[in-house]
């Protein structure tokens, strides 16, 4: 009998430290979604951290996405320039983000369904489309030096307060989401005057969730006289006139590149440098003019990439950082499959590698950003079928 609650004990015990050990990594309600490129379209796979493995050997084995995807969409065959994003539960794809009438889908993850999402009503930027508030989403207008546009994105009244006679008609419980233009007093400053724009670098949303940083520059290097660059901010909750009026806060640089994640534990940004090193800086004033050095960037000594970014799969970059909670990030990095040209990789079976690395992150005591040694990962062969195309990664 004592041997047989003492067997009861042991399985308790295991259970507990095996719920503790998922809690250190994850919200178990939560998973990775991935969205990765598809002979025919899109795919979304659904992927839970649990099943990786310590890094190391584990971690170094080949193997392959889930069989059953999340989803897997259909779409024009011209897919170089999507644009991809979260918002809320739904993950938006815009199929062809400078071509307004190319499809919009919405997958949301929380009832597993696709629908057709609205279309926006001018070109959207790629690669850039930030979630404000949960509900909102804000993408740049490519012609926004000649248009002073902004395109949002945010639920539209229900099928409840459109007339009877509206032809379609979603269920009850059904969002309708809609773009609008938003206009501003003047252009957003890094669009340039047409031939001498500026491109954005970086971008981060403020912790009141409603202030959108970006840093953009004109890629002169070696021309001081000629060379532009800066960081300028947006406040989303500001009303007419004054809607869309951007801020510049001076001609400097957030350190990161692409997509910065706030970290309430370090009270900062995070995101990946150039050479694929973690880096942290500041939250920046929403108002006041300040300098790259008041902002107190660090970087790590290390990076987690495992491949030569020159062998990168996707544009601007082939790794993509996703902020997890806690302190917890997630580094996929998607490359051609050593041996193999981009030629050769492109449309072949398992021509590509994807590295997923689970990771914690953290100041030490004397305040310098320090990569976890415990890192659990796993290491994907999928096939690839458009460079330009980089994977989407979000924690939902």
């Amino acid at each position: 009998m004592l041997s047989s609650k003492q067997s009861l004990w042991d399985q308790h015990s295991s259970n507990i430290a095996q719920s503790s050990k998922r809690s250190q990594w994850r919200d178990d309600d939560k998973h990775l979604y991935m969205v990765l490129d598809w002979d025919m379209g899109y795919v979304i796979h659904k992927l839970d951290v649990d099943e990786f493995t310590d890094s190391g050997a584990g971690a170094a084995m080949f193997h392959h996405l889930p069989e059953h995807a999340a989803v897997r969409i259909e779409a024009p065959v011209d897919r170089s320039f999507p644009a991809v994003a979260a918002v809320g539960s739904k993950i938006v794809i815009a199929t062809h983000a400078l071509l307004e009438d190319a499809p919009v889908f919405m997958y949301d993850t929380g009832t597993s369904s696709l629908a057709a999402g609205p279309r926006p009503t001018a070109p959207l930027m790629p690669g850039i489309m930030v979630p404000v508030h949960g509900q909102r989403l804000y993408a740049l207008d490519p012609r926004s030096a000649s248009k002073h546009y902004l395109q949002v994105m945010s639920p539209a009244p229900r099928d409840d307060d459109y007339p009877a006679r509206d032809s379609f008609r979603l269920s009850g419980r059904a969002e309708r989401w809609s773009w609008e233009s938003v206009p501003s007093p003047s252009p957003p400053p890094f669009a340039g005057a047409g031939r001498d724009p500026m491109f954005v670098t970086a971008y981060a949303v403020h912790p009141d969730g409603r202030t959108v940083f970006v840093s953009a520059h004109n890629r002169r290097a070696g021309d001081d006289e000629r060379r532009r660059q800066g960081t300028y901010a947006l406040d989303t909750a500001r009303r007419r006139p004054a809607a869309a009026a951007w801020t510049p806060l001076g001609n400097w640089l957030l350190p990161f590149q692409g997509q910065g994640h706030y970290v309430d534990d370090l009270d900062a940004w995070v995101g990946l440098d150039d050479d694929g090193r973690l880096c942290s800086c500041d939250v920046a004033s929403r108002r006041a003019a300040t300098s790259a050095a008041a902002l107190g960037s660090k970087i790590t000594e290390e990076t987690l990439l495992r491949e030569d970014p020159k062998r990168h799969v996707g544009h601007p970059s082939g790794a993509t950082l996703v902020y997890m909670g806690d302190g917890v990030f997630c580094l996929v990095e998607c490359a051609i499959r050593r041996g193999l040209d981009m030629a050769d990789a492109l449309c072949a079976e398992d021509g590509c590698v994807l590295h997923v690395t689970v990771f914690g992150l953290s100041y030490d005591k004397a305040g310098e950003l320090r990569i976890s040694p415990r890192r659990r990962g796993r290491t994907y062969l999928v096939s690839r079928f458009n460079h330009v195309v980089a994977p989407k990664v979000f924690w939902m």
